[in-house]
């Protein structure tokens, strides 16, 4: 018995000791989660990474029963150095979606690889330009829909994927990402690029040995004052498949299937965007029709298989209409309405994210 109580004292003491050694800026944890590597270093972890951890369970509503439980976590003397909270629906990422970013996140300013892919993230808290140690962001399929003006405050990053959000516009600041390898663009809604992107060190047409392109802008709205670069770029209709980066795609610039301001002759019907898009499970869109005709409406995946046919020779009345279409049976993805009267056909780009 006395033994026992020798050894049980002992351990107690032991871990007193070692808590002690923490800087006071750290918190000395004796057991981790299986999720979580620890690269270089001891157990004494940054109070401040835990608490951004802490705030983006919080403000997300996620079940974890500890900080450290979220995502796949690498820590590197004692700051989080590897970070990912994907929502791949499996245990290396998170058990639920994101969809914003506690306004403390720039305080993980070691984080070195970030991916938030397959959230629902339509904004970048302020603070993000603190993560100046980022080399690597990967935040495809969410739904941005812009870039913060001081995203070129990430000096070190080598690989920034954006694909699949709704991003409009590409600020001017992102020239200032020098160290830039890698920059995927495809499939938001781009309009415009600054001139001063052709300043930048990337290899427009190249891919590397794993046939990942360095570039790629594929399926955007670039239709006017393009830089030259840009423009002529192989990789400027470039695309990845959505949801395995597996095989490149190709994906025009969507030059001539955005309806909404698009001059429509007396006896030509109009369409609507999509309201909402991205959405989930239902999205909607106004069909004006001049003058009684029949139609077809027909739903096509991101390879051109038609998977859906909403509308088959039915005549609509001169008017108003509301189409709607559900997407509960179907995975993720983007889509494309294709709605034609025999004379024209018009074409919307919808964006199922679940």
């Amino acid at each position: 018995m006395r033994v026992r109580i020798f050894f049980w004292t002992l351990n107690i003491f032991l871990l007193k000791c070692i808590n002690a050694q923490c800087d006071s800026n750290f918190t000395y944890f004796p057991e981790l989660p299986s999720n979580v590597t620890i690269l270089v270093g001891d157990t004494c972890l940054n109070n401040n990474d835990i608490i951004v951890l802490d705030s983006l369970i919080s403000i997300n509503n996620l079940v974890y029963d500890s900080p450290l439980e979220i995502g796949t976590q690498t820590w590197f003397n004692g700051r989080l150095r590897f970070f990912v909270a994907g929502n791949y629906g499996n245990s290396s990422g998170v058990n639920d979606t994101i969809y914003s970013l506690p306004d403390n996140f720039g305080d993980l300013t070691n984080l070195a690889s970030l991916y938030l892919e397959w959230n629902r993230i339509a904004v970048l808290p302020e603070s993000f330009q603190n993560l100046s140690s980022l080399l690597s962001l990967y935040i495809n399929n969410n739904n941005l829909n812009s870039l913060n003006e001081n995203i070129g405050s990430l000096t070190n990053l080598f690989f920034l994927d954006l694909g699949y959000n709704q991003i409009e516009t590409i600020p001017e600041s992102i020239c200032n990402l020098e160290n830039l390898s890698y920059l995927w663009l495809f499939n938001n809604y781009i309009n415009s690029i600054p001139s001063c992107i052709c300043d930048m060190n990337l290899e427009w047409d190249q891919s590397d040995q794993g046939g990942y392109p360095y570039f790629a802008i594929g399926g955007n709205a670039l239709c006017d004052s393009v830089p030259g670069c840009v423009l002529e770029s192989e990789n400027f209709e470039l695309s990845l498949d959505q949801f395995y980066y597996s095989f490149p795609i190709i994906n025009p610039q969507d030059c001539d299937e955005n309806v909404i301001d698009q001059v429509t002759l007396p006896y030509q019907f109009n369409v609507s965007n999509a309201y909402p898009n991205p959405f989930n499970p239902a999205t909607s869109v106004v069909l004006d029709v001049p003058y009684d005709r029949k139609f077809n409406m027909k739903l096509y995946d991101l390879a051109g298989n038609e998977i859906d046919q909403i509308v088959k020779n039915k005549t609509f009345l001169k008017g108003k209409h509301i189409i709607r279409w559900s997407g509960e049976n179907y995975v993720s993805g983007i889509y494309f309405m294709k709605i034609s009267d025999g004379m024209n056909v018009r074409t919307i780009k919808l964006m199922l994210l679940k």
